[in-house]
Formats: C-alpha cells, structure tokens, sequence
C-alpha cells in the first residue's frame, strides 16, 4: 500500500466523525458516543504514523520526497521537524501555520468551542426532549462555529506572509494535514466551510 493511500485511510476518521456529529445516524447517543471514542483515538495512531514519515513526504502536497527544505514546527505537543518538496511549498506551508498562529483565537474558538458546546448540547437535548433546543439545532451551531472560523482561513491563509523564522508556532498538531497533505485541508475548509454555512444557516431559520 502507498504512504499516499495509507495517509488518506487514516484521515477517514475524521469526516466520520463530523458524519457521526452532525447526521447521526446510529441515534443521537450512540453516534455521540461513538464520535467522541473515534475523535479522542485518533492522535494515538495518526500521529506516530505522521511523524515517522515528516522527513520523507510534504507536509504540503504529501508527495514523497528524499530531500528538500525542512520546516521546525513548535507544536503544542512539542517542537517537530518536517519536509516540504521544494521552497514553493515550503513557503505556502509557512504562510499557511503563520496565519493560522495570527488567527489563532478564532480557529480555537470555532473549532474547538464549537465541538465543545455542541457535545454539551446535544447530550442535553438527547437527555432532556423537552429542552428548548434539539439536536439539530446543536448540529447547525457546529456547522456555523466551524465554517465562520475555517472558511475565511481556508481562502486567505496563503495569501500573508510567511514566518519569520524556525521553529514556526502553530495552534494546533499537525499530523492530521500531514496524512493527506496541508493543501487538501485547505480545500477542505474552504469547500466544506461554505456547505456547512448554507446548511447550519438553513436550519436556524426553519426553526419553529
């Protein structure tokens, strides 16, 4: 199996568990349940596969490469030691982390609180029926709290400057982008970003 393929299978969690949050389909308890299991699983195996691998392929493009620039990365774990193809790449991925430090407060805010007041809400609408919200309103605040953080990023991360020097800050790990390449999430987030818009809007203005 290519390091390409494998990449891409362990992402797959990850749209599985925004299918689970936001469809449910297994019923709201039990796809909470197994979201939260998969979402909290997932670094233990995606990111000792991504670091084993952060010398060979673009943190980029998730190309293979034997050599080329590097990129020290301040985690929040910890620092780590990437490889982009070539200094084009290198470059995006630089501005793409330093923007992502500069809008640090509003991708932890949309990303993280997001999923943090959507967990709480949906267990207490799947709890109490009678609460005056429902899961699907809980659905549509996580789809807008994610797409108005993401969206914008997505578009506009590589058009700032790169950062200035190593190691480079960034808010989040990054194996997750680094199983299918930087530029992948981007489109991701761009993509993605304004379908939950339209979708999460849609919902709160059907609403009784």
């Amino acid at each position: 199996m290519s390091e390409r393929l494998a990449g891409l299978l362990l992402f797959l969690p990850v749209p599985l568990v925004l299918w689970l949050f936001t469809r449910a389909p297994l019923g709201v308890a039990a796809s909470l349940g197994l979201g939260v299991v998969l979402m909290g699983t997932h670094r233990l195996y995606a990111r000792p596969w991504a670091l084993a691998r952060a010398g060979r392929r673009c943190l980029w493009c998730g190309r293979a490469v034997s050599e080329g620039p590097g990129l020290t990365l301040a985690e929040p774990p910890g620092t780590t030691a990437w490889r982009a193809c070539g200094e084009a790449h290198a470059s995006l991925a630089s501005r793409v982390f330093a923007a992502a430090w500069r809008w640090r407060w509003g991708l932890w805010l949309g990303i993280l609180g997001g999923l943090v007041v959507f967990v709480a809400g949906a267990a207490v609408a799947a709890v109490f029926p009678s609460a005056p919200f429902t899961f699907g309103d809980a659905s549509a605040f996580l789809r807008l709290a994610v797409a108005l953080a993401v969206t914008p990023f997505g578009w506009l991360a590589t058009r700032g400057r790169p950062a200035g020097k190593d190691p480079v800050r960034v808010p989040f790990p990054v194996h997750v982008q680094a199983l299918i390449g930087t530029y992948a999430v981007l489109w991701l987030f761009r993509l993605v970003g304004i379908a939950w818009f339209v979708t999460g809007l849609r919902q709160f203005v059907a609403r009784p």
